[in-house]
């Protein structure tokens, strides 16, 4: 990054400031340029001065409704690791920009946007990690090159990874007592599904009356995770899936036109939701909540609904669906792992050497445990292999993860199973879903793939959007399913093949 881009963003964000009426919390209201002259201390050597001491260190996250200087996980953290944390909310861009820019004083920032990753690299405004890595191997080898990669820019590491549990989270649900009432086994098929959703709408079996029925709704979006991969796809229409040793689109694909066809087959026949286009998962949710629908596509945190659904009928049963059959009967669907987000060092902070001897305790075998869901006996307990919460002490942990400096979320996942079963119905449903669907579970490729430069994924979200607006049309329209083909030219020429030049570049270097 040249001087003069430097000094421009620099500027673009002290203007800001000045918009903002010069508002900069939590700071000495230093510019970057005061820090460049003096106060970037040597991290090491900072560390050296204050060997023994507590450490403090000032803290930013997302806001969220607690307070984190009381809260009982910030007080375990002390206890165990020796480390005060220092908390503040809101970690909006904007004021990270700021933060960055004019050198305020914090020591550790969580983000999720890795856009802004690149960035904070380009301009220097961060500090690499790796010779304070290296001197803790059990870190260094708790996350794998690739995810590592996510997060490294011309070969040096710029943050700390945090990866996602690699549980399954999206999925579809059937009422199964409409099945039992009608005869019915589970569908594994694409066809058994339509049978199954005609016969929902011809014989009502739900008792709600033929007009209500609903046999499936879905939230307006394009991503059929257990469902699109019976078409040879990812768990949406625009993922990546690997091909000959390749990353090809999944639009280019045949079976993307065949999943849009057989989704307008279920729209045109009255089997789809008809507000499936403007569908929120709030509205969605509710009609299953009443009862209306048949099937749907959705995740085990909405236990409200099942709830609800019960107290109106004791005897409804909804449950999880496997993954759908592809023709030759395998099943497949995607879990959840991947990067989730990561936290950056200041360079306005001497702590750097800090912060990564923090995320390595954090981690630490003695201490993962007992910071994440307490004491067996205490908090909880291990039934059958799977963790369960002891409330209300469990409860002490509620707001925990928002003081999580990082997390392997393979190791997580077992644990966060605690936090699933604080209600019966969410318990229920994340068993079933998991118990169903995990054996078939695999980690999506580009959940792994490194930060693109910020052209090629600003391009990928524009091309997202685009692509979800396109395929809800030919989803309900059957004159535009006929344009597939046009579509798909017309997502090359908008970059989709840029975009998968820059996915391959980083498949075959990896």
């Amino acid at each position: 990054m040249s001087g003069m881009r430097k000094k421009q963003w620099i500027a673009a964000c002290m203007a800001a400031a000045l918009i903002m009426g010069g508002c900069q919390p939590g700071g000495s209201g230093e510019t970057a340029q005061t820090q460049e002259a003096g106060a970037q201390q040597d991290p090491v050597q900072a560390q050296d001065d204050r060997e023994g001491e507590a450490v403090s260190l000032k803290y930013l996250h997302v806001s969220e409704s607690f307070d984190p200087e009381t809260d009982y996980t910030r007080e375990l953290i002390r206890d165990l690791l020796n480390v005060d944390i220092i908390p503040e909310m809101g970690n909006e861009d904007d004021k990270v920009n700021l933060i960055l820019s004019s050198g305020q004083d914090y020591d550790m920032i969580k983000l999720t946007n890795r856009n802004l990753l690149i960035s904070y690299v380009e301009n220097d405004v961060i500090w690499p990690l790796d010779e304070y890595i290296d001197q803790y191997p059990d870190l260094k080898n708790a996350f794998t090159e690739d995810e590592w990669a996510t997060v490294t820019f011309d070969g040096k590491i710029y943050a700390i990874p945090e990866t996602n549990t690699d549980d399954v989270e999206w999925g579809f649900s059937i009422r199964q007592d409409w099945l039992e009432a009608l005869g019915e086994e589970m569908p594994s098929t694409p066809d058994d599904l339509y049978r199954v959703l005609k016969r929902f709408k011809e014989e009502d079996p739900g008792n709600v009356g033929k007009e209500n029925v609903i046999p499936l709704t879905m939230e307006g979006d394009v991503k059929f995770n257990g469902l699109a991969q019976a078409f040879g796809l990812g768990q949406s229409i625009d993922d990546y899936i690997e091909k000959d040793g390749k990353l090809v689109p999944g639009v280019e694909q045949e079976g993307a036109r065949e999943l849009v066809a057989f989704l307008n087959r279920l729209y045109a026949e009255g089997l789809l939701d008809a507000d499936y286009p403007s569908n929120t998962n709030e509205t969605m949710i509710s009609k299953v909540a009443a009862g209306y629908a048949g099937a749907c596509r959705m995740t085990p945190w909405e236990s409200a609904a099942l709830r609800t659904l019960r107290e109106n009928n004791p005897d409804a049963k909804l449950a999880f669906l496997e993954p759908f059959e592809t023709e030759d009967g395998s099943r497949s669907i995607a879990n959840r792992s991947g990067l989730k987000g990561f936290l950056i060092v200041p360079k306005a902070s001497d702590r750097a050497a800090e912060v990564v001897k923090y995320c390595n305790d954090f981690l630490a075998e003695e201490n993962f445990t007992r910071l994440i869901v307490g004491e067996e006996g205490v908090s909880y307990t291990v039934e059958d292999g799977k963790y369960m919460p002891i409330l209300p002490e469990f409860d002490k942990f509620n707001k925990g993860r928002w003081f999580y400096p990082t997390n392997v979320g393979e190791r997580y996942t077992p644990l966060f199973g605690a936090r699933a079963h604080k209600e019966a119905e969410m318990g229920e449903l994340w068993d079933d879903i998991n118990a169903k669907c995990g054996q078939y579970s695999y980690d999506p490729i580009l959940n792994y793939a490194p930060t693109m430069d910020g052209e090629t994924e600003a391009l990928k979200q524009s091309l997202s959007e685009w692509t979800k607006e396109k395929v809800i049309r030919m989803i309900i329209d059957p004159a535009e399913l006929e344009k597939f083909d046009s579509f798909v030219a017309e997502w090359k020429e908008r970059g989709g093949d840029q975009l998968t030049q820059a996915y391959n570049e980083w498949y075959q270097n990896r």
